[in-house]
C-alpha cells in the first residue's frame, strides 16, 4: 500500500508539472495569431484491491488537446472568405468612385460640357478666331481627361493582376505548407502546435480562395474550394493557376469540323459558343452565353444567332471578334467553344488540365455555380471584370461615339480657308477590297450615297464640282481614287499611300472643300475630321485642325459652293450633340447621359460593397468571438489554473514525503 502512495504521489507531481508547463506556454502564445489554448487530459488509474478494498491508483495525464469547435470554425470560415471577398473589392471600388465621381469644377463630365459650350460659341460667332482657340483649348482639356481616365483604368488592372498573381503564388504555398503539416499531424496525432498552425493557415488559404474542411479520423483534413475543387486531400495537392486568355473546345461525337476558332479583342466576358445547326462554314450558326450557359444572348427577346465563317466575315460579340480558320469538315448542332478573352483563375487536375474556375457572375451579379465565389481571390476578378473593365468599355464607347458623331458633321463642313491637301487619320488594310471589308474602324457605318468636291482657281472661283457615288458593298478605296481623278483631270489628285490612307492633293494654284458627304466615307476614313483615334486611350484632336484654328468647320458650303460669313451649321449640329439621342455602344442615349450612367454603375457598385462589406463583417466577428471563446487563450483563466497546479504540484510533494516518512517508520520497527 505505501508503495501505492508513493507511485500516486510521484504521478500528480507530474501531472502537476505538466498542467504548470501547459498553463505556461498558454500564457506565452496569448498574442500569437492562431494559437489555440490546450488543455491536459487526465484519466484516473485502474484501481485495485488491497485487504478486500477497491483503492484507487491515482491518475494520469494521457494527452494534451487544443480546444477547437470544428462546426463554428466552418461557419467562420464562410464568413471571413466572404469578408475578404469585399474587402478586395471595396479597395479599388473606392479608387474608381473617386476618380469618375469628381467635383463640380473637374472631371470628365464637366470637360464635356465645357467642350459643347465652347461649340455654342462658335454659333453665335463661327469666325472669331478667339473662339475657335477657347474650343481647342477645351477640346484637349476634354481628351486629355479621356486618355488620363482610361490609363489609369489600364493601370489599376495591371495592378489587379499582378494582386492575382501574388495571391495565387501564396495560395499555392500555403497548399504545400498544409499537406505537410497533415502527415506530421499524421504521424504525431498530439502535435497541437502543428494543429493550431494548420487550422491558421486553413484560416489563411480560406481568405484567398473560400474553402470547406474535411477533418479524417487519422487526424489530417481534405481541403476543398467551396465549389467541390480538391485542394489538399492528405498529402496531395492540387495547385491554383493564373493564365493568360485562351480557348477551349468540346465537340459532340458527329462532329467532322477540323477547323479553330479564332479571336482578337480583350473583354471582361467569357463567350461560350454553341452551334445550333449542321453544316460548314459560312452555314453553321451558334449562340452565345456570357454566364456559363445559363442564359444566351438576345436581340428583342430572341437568341441572338451569328454565322460562323472565316476572319473576313468575322462577327463581334461584346467587343471580341471571332471567327474560325483552317476550316474542313462540319460543325454538328452541340459543338462548344469557349473563349477567354482575358488572364483567368484555373484548378489544375490530377492529369495536369487546367479547369476553368475564373469568378463569374449572371445577368443579375449573382455568382455563376461552379466558380470560385468567395475569398480576396473573387473579389479582385469580379471587380477586374464586371466593374473596371466594363467601365473601360463604357468609357470607349463614349469616346467613339464622340470621334464618330463630331466627325461625320465635321467631314462635310467648311471653315475659313480652302484646303491645299488632306491625308485620311485611318487606314485601310487593303485599297482594293471592299469598303465595307477594308478593316476601317467605322467602315460598318458608311452607306450608299454619294461624295461632293468642288475645286477653285486662283481668284478663288469655282473651277470644277463632282458627285462621287459611292456604295460600301461594290467599291473599293481604290475606285474611290480613280473616280476623283477622272472627274478632276489634275485639278484634285486623289492617292493611297502606303499606309493605306487617302490622300487628296490640290492642283498647282487650286484648292478644294468638301461639299457634301451623305455615304459617312470621309468621317470612315478620317479625311477633314475633327478627331483622331477609335477609343478612349487614342482619341487626339487632328493635327490639321490643332496646327490651324482656321480649318475648324463651323459652317457648310451654300449652293453656289461658298460659304456664306456666319454660317454655323456644323457647329449648330456640334452643339445639339448635348442633347441629341445617338447610339452610344449598344444603348440609344446622349453623351452626357452615358457619361453619367458610367458614374453611377460605378457608384452603385462601391455603395454594393460597402453594405455587403459590413454585414460579412457583423457575421465573421460574432463567429470568430463564438470561435475565440473556446480557443483563444484567456490570461486571467489560464492564471487561474497556474495557481491550481502550482498547489496541486504541493500537494502531490507532501504525499510524497508523507509516504517517505511512513516507510521510515516500517523500517524502524524491523
Amino acid at each position: 500500500m505505501l508503495n501505492t502512495t508513493l507511485n500516486i504521489g510521484q504521478t500528480a507531481l507530474q501531472n502537476a508539472q505538466v498542467g504548470v508547463n501547459n498553463a505556461s506556454n498558454n500564457i506565452a502564445n496569448a498574442d500569437t495569431e492562431g494559437y489555440q489554448k490546450t488543455e491536459v487530459v487526465q484519466e484516473t488509474s485502474s484501481s485495485i484491491t488491497s485487504y478486500g478494498l477497491t483503492v484507487g491508483t491515482g491518475a494520469d495525464a494521457t494527452a494534451i488537446i487544443a480546444s477547437f469547435n470544428e462546426f463554428v470554425e466552418a461557419q467562420y470560415l464562410d464568413a471571413s472568405a466572404d469578408l475578404a471577398m469585399q474587402n478586395a473589392a471595396i479597395e479599388y471600388l473606392t479608387q474608381l468612385d473617386s476618380l469618375l465621381n469628381q467635383d463640380e469644377d473637374e472631371g470628365i463630365s464637366v470637360a464635356l460640357n465645357e467642350y459643347l459650350d465652347a461649340w455654342n460659341e462658335l454659333v453665335t460667332d463661327p469666325d472669331s478666331l478667339s473662339a475657335r482657340e477657347a474650343l481647342l483649348g477645351e477640346t484637349e482639356s476634354l481628351v486629355y481627361a479621356l486618355n488620363s481616365t482610361m490609363d489609369t483604368l489600364e493601370n489599376t488592372v495591371d495592378a489587379i493582376d499582378d494582386e492575382i498573381q501574388t495571391e495565387v503564388d501564396e495560395a499555392n504555398q500555403i497548399i504545400d505548407d498544409i499537406a505537410a503539416l497533415n502527415v506530421s499531424i499524421a504521424a504525431n496525432p498530439d502535435d497541437t502546435q502543428a494543429i493550431s498552425e494548420r487550422n491558421q493557415l486553413i484560416r489563411d488559404l480560406d481568405e484567398i480562395i473560400g474553402v470547406d474542411t474535411i477533418y479524417q479520423s487519422n487526424g489530417q483534413v481534405t481541403i476543398l474550394t467551396e465549389e467541390g475543387n480538391s485542394l489538399v486531400d492528405g498529402s496531395e495537392t492540387h495547385h491554383l493557376a493564373y493564365s493568360d486568355a485562351r480557348t477551349t473546345e468540346s465537340l459532340v461525337r458527329d462532329s467532322t469540323y477540323t477547323g479553330e476558332i479564332a479571336y482578337s479583342g480583350t473583354s471582361g466576358d467569357e463567350l461560350l459558343i454553341e452551334f445550333v445547326s449542321n453544316g460548314p462554314d459560312g452555314t453553321a450558326q451558334f449562340k452565345v452565353s456570357t454566364d456559363g450557359g445559363q442564359t444566351w444572348l438576345e436581340d428583342d427577346g430572341n437568341t441572338m444567332l451569328y454565322t460562323a465563317d472565316d476572319e473576313d466575315n468575322s462577327v463581334e460579340i461584346n467587343g471580341v471578334e471571332v471567327w474560325f480558320e483552317d476550316s474542313g469538315g462540319d460543325h454538328a448542332e452541340g459543338d462548344r467553344y469557349t473563349i477567354v478573352p482575358k488572364s483567368g483563375l484555373y484548378w489544375e487536375s490530377g492529369d495536369g488540365d487546367l479547369v476553368n474556375i475564373t469568378p463569374m457572375t449572371d445577368d443579375s451579379g449573382d455568382a455563376v455555380s461552379g466558380r470560385v465565389c468567395s475569398g480576396s481571390l473573387a473579389g479582385l476578378f469580379t471587380t477586374r471584370d464586371d466593374v473596371v473593365m466594363e467601365t473601360m468599355d463604357s468609357l470607349d464607347d463614349f469616346a467613339e461615339a464622340l470621334i464618330w458623331e463630331t466627325n461625320v458633321e465635321h467631314s462635310q463642313g467648311a471653315g475659313l480657308e480652302h484646303h491645299t491637301g488632306l491625308t485620311a487619320s485611318y487606314s485601310v488594310d487593303d485599297s482594293s477590297a471592299m469598303l465595307s471589308n477594308a478593316g476601317l474602324n467605322y467602315g460598318d457605318n458608311i452607306q450608299s450615297g454619294s461624295l461632293e468636291l468642288v475645286t477653285y482657281d486662283s481668284d478663288d472661283e469655282v473651277a470644277t464640282t463632282a458627285v462621287i457615288a459611292i456604295d460600301p458593298a461594290t467599291d473599293s478605296l481604290d475606285d474611290i481614287v480613280a473616280d476623283i481623278n477622272t472627274a478632276f483631270g489634275g485639278e484634285l489628285t486623289a492617292s493611297v499611300n502606303s499606309d493605306g490612307q487617302l490622300i487628296l492633293s490640290a492642283g498647282t494654284d487650286m484648292e478644294f472643300e468638301i461639299a457634301g458627304d451623305s455615304s459617312n466615307l470621309l468621317a470612315a476614313l478620317g479625311v477633314n475630321t475633327y478627331y483622331t483615334g477609335t477609343d478612349a486611350s487614342s482619341i487626339a484632336v487632328d493635327s490639321y485642325v490643332a496646327n490651324d484654328t482656321s480649318h475648324i468647320n463651323t459652317g457648310v458650303l451654300g449652293d453656289d459652293y461658298t460659304m456664306a460669313s456666319g454660317s454655323n451649321e456644323v457647329a449648330t449640329a456640334m452643339y445639339n450633340l448635348s442633347s441629341e439621342t445617338i447610339t452610344v455602344g449598344n444603348s440609344e442615349t446622349t453623351l452626357s447621359s452615358s457619361l453619367s450612367a458610367l458614374v453611377s454603375a460605378v457608384g452603385s457598385a462601391a455603395s454594393s460593397a460597402e453594405l455587403k462589406q459590413t454585414y460579412a463583417a457583423t457575421s465573421a466577428e460574432y463567429l470568430y468571438d463564438q470561435q475565440a471563446s473556446t480557443s483563444e487563450v484567456n490570461v486571467d483563466e489560464e492564471l487561474v489554473s497556474l495557481t491550481k497546479y502550482q498547489q496541486a504540484y504541493q500537494a502531490a510533494a507532501e504525499i510524497i514525503t508523507v509516504s517517505r516518512e511512513m516507510m521510515q517508520t516500517v523500517l524502524d520497527m524491523v
